[in-house]
């Protein structure tokens, strides 16, 4: 006499037992009829898969009864028609770390040999490496798209003054931070400085800028703030949480920042200022973040000089008309004197 095995008992039995994908069984009324360990222990923070068996979403998530409701009415629906879910990509929390994990999710409803709707069955696939990746690619390309309309909205400016402001209104808005400040290091000295000794806010975002350069805000090179440390060392300054660092938040009427990091502008005479972002949340600037930020900074940093420049070469050359327009003065004054005599 051959054996008989009960494939659908065995594949099913094998399935729940090795697979690390989350893997339950509901019946019609939404009870708990079978369930993986992975399910058990990282989605529901249990240990023992019978402490499941016969109880809903309504037991098993107290206090969340919005949340029981929406699933049990899908899970009818899903039962009533026929219809399944099919690889839908949702966050739920990882009861084990405490993080919030992304999943693939389907939803299959299960019929007896009639044909006969008899309940229904979940797979949820920890999607979370994949998603982060796809979400890190998404970014990085707003943060391109964002670079380029930045340099392409200042491209055209040659007054140093509005292209500051140009400058702080682009970051700020295409990238989204919180405050944006643009210092540029001193030229000239005085009486109380030396050239060079400070760097003073051209531009700021909001209220806030207009206030701090009512105030003529400056950070003296190489002092304790990250502005001062990236203007030293013509490298970016970074970090990740003001509260825990010995540097001094740059901005004082922002109590609420928590990140920050300055870029240097750098031209072919060396660091000419640089760009300050500050933002509410902690640790937001990964290194691929500064690079990138480094990069437009750089772009920024290019349009400055040429700006000052253009600035330069429009002084001289007014300059020069003034010297061209007395010679000729003095010139037709000679004329006509000797012509008077």
């Amino acid at each position: 006499m051959i054996p008989t095995i009960d494939t659908d008992d065995v594949l099913l039995n094998a399935l729940m037992t090795n697979s690390p994908d989350f893997i339950f069984v509901k019946d019609r009324q939404s009870r708990f009829v079978s369930i993986n360990k992975p399910q058990t222990e990282l989605l529901l923070g249990l240990h023992d898969p019978k402490e499941v068996i016969g109880k809903t979403d309504f037991d098993l998530f107290p206090g969340k009864e919005n949340d029981s409701q929406r699933f049990f009415e899908e899970e009818q629906h899903i039962m009533e028609t026929g219809q399944p879910v099919v690889h839908r990509e949702w966050m739920v929390p990882n009861i084990k770390t405490g993080r919030n994990i992304w999943v693939s999710e389907s939803k299959f409803p299960l019929r007896d040999k009639s044909g006969q709707i008899i309940g229904l069955m979940g797979f949820s696939r920890d999607i979370t490496a994949l998603k982060e990746a796809e979400l890190q690619r998404d970014k990085l390309t707003r943060e391109l798209q964002a670079i380029i309309d930045v340099a392409a909205m200042v491209s055209a400016i040659l007054d140093p003054q509005v292209l500051a402001g140009r400058i702080v209104e682009g970051v700020h808005e295409r990238f989204g931070f919180h405050y944006v400040g643009l210092f540029m290091v001193s030229q000239r000295g005085s009486l109380t400085e030396r050239a060079g000794e400070y760097a003073y806010l051209r531009a700021g975002s909001g209220v806030t800028g207009q206030e701090l350069l009512k105030r003529n805000q400056k950070l003296k090179a190489g002092g304790d703030s990250v502005v001062g440390q990236c203007i030293q060392s013509g490298r970016p300054s970074h970090v990740s949480d003001v509260r825990k660092s010995d540097l001094q938040s740059s901005n004082p009427l922002l109590p609420e920042i928590r990140s920050e990091v300055a870029l240097p502008l750098a031209s072919r005479q060396g660091t000419i200022g640089a760009l300050l972002i500050q933002s509410i949340h902690e640790s937001i600037f990964a290194e691929r973040d500064i690079f990138l930020l480094t990069v437009l900074a750089g772009q920024l940093a290019s349009a400055l000089e040429n700006a000052f420049l253009y600035q330069q070469i429009d002084v001289e050359l007014e300059q020069m008309k003034a010297v061209m327009k007395s010679y000729v003065r003095a010139g037709w004054d000679n004329y006509l004197g000797k012509g008077n005599k």
